[in-house]
């Protein structure tokens, strides 16, 4: 392919990759669509096609006027755009930078019509990075990189190659000079500066930390919308987002191995509610209170009440959230600190876990929870004494069918401890009663009779709502949980994906020496997701998208900064290492020396002499050594860079000498050399003098040499190269 036909077609391509992520990244109008498709048809059309159907295009192309007039209207449509339609800077921004490429595609004639566009293609790149933060970027910024490349040498081998066909004339890019063509090693020549530019591309992104993402995203309607989070939550409420698949969070466990992390689900708790009126639940402890930060970017969670001594070791979390419509923060039970970038982490009195308004981008923070266990004494325990304030918030029953009092009383009646009690209730839920999400709960004015005494079908709402009553009935303080029961474990990044149909709520018991102790009385669903052919490659795209947003999309300063301790303590281990080694080669080295000064020591000579010789042979050894060093760096040294061109100057006469026929041979002297250059070419015996002295001097005396003996002897060396060799009459040949 020509030079000029490969040019205008990378640049056709790099402009076409910034408006494709560009596309991807804003929904653009569709007649704003067609127009610019229209646009680089045609200036494919004249880059790839011939000459004639090139010159039908360019025939029937706007003049320089209608252009001119076509981007007043198009600024006019900027500000009618801003005030009137989008009323926002971004979309209307947009929406005229895609206009002024549509004009340049439409007018690539000149050099500097090329460069507009470039910049014009580079906006269109990094207005699409500042857009959106999701991993098809990566691609396309690879693309645009590659083509970059090869359009800018193409850029430069045109303009060398017009310049040595018309010189003084470089305003036009050429369209009928005999131009080379593109061969193998030029192409795979460019792609590999291309993939050496992504490698420095990539080194700069990670020593150069990131202040923010997403910088121009729009907040309005990006949240994913989610249920039962919220101060007053709706008995049956979560059924409809059952069969919703989107993914709300990512969680990994970095303190579990994988194993371990597949055998069990993991709840995630949101919110919990106190208070049932007979269809919703709510909190009566709404206060929320700022939690200390401490280090920085640390919150503490204060919890109230006792500390269970059987709590387990605390659970890290690593959780990378969606942008929801809620300010919960989600962890396993119990929280005690938070870690992430937040201005500000609230918490209210039942342990639940706020930010002080919604995200609006991804947000990756770590979670430490310790979740309790009930104590060996409370499982025996036939009685429990609660405080004051657990009884007054978590015994409230409202109004309901005395059947309902009735079946906790029976089904407890066995119970010889409390422990005993609360599982029997939630044993008998997860026994009697089917799981469906085909309830008409929010229709009903009782919907917890209906379950419990009718229907006898439901959700975890249901199945929660009735073990809390049920306990609370025979004095058991209990509440409802809100969150997520993550169950999709990802193979190939190690975490659990949670999505919107993982909601779930379940109960926590109060036990006054252990704590809040979760139970799930919830049967599994039979209707379950399946397993399907593609899961693997979405949980392998899905693991890609998690390690962009983590070492791209999130990347700050204290990843750079934990980056560099990494390295710096990888340095101080292999540094360990290798002192370890040679202290290990050392002892040996001595253990041998030993054995053979034990073997060479003659009968009656002792071995402390012998030792001594060997250490003074070393020393010496090692003067010799240091003393050959010294004296190679001290002529090394002096050796300055006027030196050595004075050196390089005489090599370049002995050069001269040999093209007209004498040579010098290494068994020959410079003043031997000078004899013979006299007797054989005496119009050069005075240059070749003055250089072999000069060279003397530096090369044996180790003399300083000025600036202009330097410029002297270049100037004789020029003379000498004009110099013609006379051949003396005792050489001519005899005619």
């Amino acid at each position: 392919m020509p030079l000029d036909q490969a040019f205008r077609l990378s640049s056709v391509l790099l402009a076409a990759t910034g408006f494709a992520s560009l596309t991807l990244a804003i929904a653009l109008p569709l007649w704003l669509l067609v127009l610019a498709a229209s646009a680089f048809a045609i200036a494919l059309l004249r880059a790839y096609c011939s000459d004639g159907l090139s010159g039908i295009i360019g025939r029937l192309r706007f003049s320089a006027l209608t252009w001119n007039i076509f981007l007043l209207l198009a600024f006019a449509g900027f500000w009618i755009d801003l005030l009137l339609v989008s009323q926002e800077i971004l979309p209307a921004g947009i929406h005229f930078l895609v206009l002024l490429l549509v004009n340049k595609l439409s007018n690539l004639d000149q050099r500097r019509d090329f460069l507009h566009l470039y910049a014009i293609s580079l906006i269109t790149l990094l207005a699409s990075a500042a857009l959106t933060t999701h991993i098809w970027y990566a691609p396309f910024f690879l693309i645009y990189l590659v083509i970059g490349v090869w359009t800018l040498l193409l850029y430069h081998l045109l303009q060398e190659q017009e310049e040595r066909a018309a010189p003084g004339v470089t305003h036009q890019v050429p369209s009928s000079l005999p131009l080379p063509q593109l061969t193998a090693r030029f192409f795979w020549t460019t792609n590999a500066m291309a993939a050496g530019a992504f490698g420095l591309t990539l080194l700069f992104f990670f020593l150069i930390p990131r202040v923010g993402v997403g910088f121009f995203q729009n907040d309005r309607g990006e949240h994913l919308r989610t249920t039962g989070f919220s101060e007053h939550v709706d008995l049956g409420v979560m059924g409809p987002v059952k069969q919703d698949p989107s993914i709300v969070m990512r969680v990994e466990l970095p303190d579990r191995k994988a194993h371990e992390s597949e055998r069990e689900p993991l709840y995630l708790r949101g919110v919990a509610y106190n208070r049932y009126d007979g269809k919703s639940w709510s909190n009566s402890l709404p206060h929320r209170r700022m939690l200390t930060e401490l280090p920085e970017g640390t919150f503490t969670v204060r919890t109230a009440g006792p500390q269970s001594p059987a709590a387990a070791r605390p659970l890290k979390q690593d959780i990378l959230l969606e942008p929801l419509d809620t300010t919960v923060l989600f962890g396993t039970p119990l929280p005690t600190s938070v870690k992430g970038h937040f201005l500000s982490v609230q918490s209210d009195l039942m342990g639940s876990l706020y930010l002080p308004f919604p995200l609006h981008t991804r947000s990756q923070y770590t979670v430490y929870s310790s979740a309790p266990r009930v104590t060996a004494a409370e499982k025996q325990a036939a009685a429990l004494v609660y405080p004051d304030l657990i009884l007054q918030h978590y015994l409230q029953v409202p109004a309901v069918n005395e059947q309902i009092s009735e079946l906790a009383r029976r089904i407890t009646s066995s119970a010889t401890s409390i422990a005993q009690a609360v599982a029997l209730v939630r044993n008998h839920l997860l026994t009697q009663y089917r799981y469906s999400l085909d309830v008409p709960s929010l229709e009903s004015s009782h919907p917890l009779e209906d379950f419990l005494l009718t229907r006898k079908t439901g959700y975890c709402e249901h199945y929660a709502t009735a073990m809390v009553v049920m306990l609370r009935t025979v004095g058991v303080p209990a509440r409802l949980v809100t969150g997520f029961l993550a169950t999709e474990w990802n193979e190939f990044g190690g975490y659990y994906t949670v999505r919107q149909r993982d909601a779930h709520a379940w109960v926590e018991v109060y036990f006054p020496q252990s704590g809040w102790i979760t139970m799930d009385p919830t049967p599994p669903s039979p209707d379950a997701a399946a397993a399907t052919w593609w899961g693997p490659a979405n949980s392998a795209m899905d693991s890609m998208r998690l390690k962009w947003d983590r070492l791209f999309v999130h990347y700050s300063a204290h990843d750079q900064f934990t980056v560099v301790q990494g390295l710096r303590e990888g340095g101080e281990v292999v540094r360990a290492g290798l002192s370890e080694t040679l202290s290990a080669l050392s002892a040996q080295g001595v253990a041998i020396a030993g054995r053979m000064v034990s073997r060479l020591t003659p009968s009656g000579v002792p071995q402390e002499a012998i030792g001594l010789l060997l250490a003074l042979a070393a020393m010496y050894g090692a003067m010799l050594i240091l003393r050959r060093f010294r004296s190679r760096t001290t002529v090394h040294r002096a050796l300055s860079t006027q030196q050595q061109i004075v050196m390089r100057l005489y090599g370049n006469m002995l050069q001269c000498c040999a093209q007209r026929g004498m040579t010098k041979s290494a068994s020959t002297t410079s003043l031997e050399f000078l004899t013979h250059i006299r007797a054989q070419w005496s119009e050069a015996g005075p240059i070749v003098d003055s250089l072999t002295q000069l060279y003397a001097r530096v090369r044996f005396g180790h003399e300083p040499v000025t600036e202009s003996e330097l410029a002297g002897a270049e100037a004789q060396l020029r003379t000498l190269r004009l110099l013609r060799r006379s051949i003396p009459d005792s050489q001519q040949p005899s005619r």
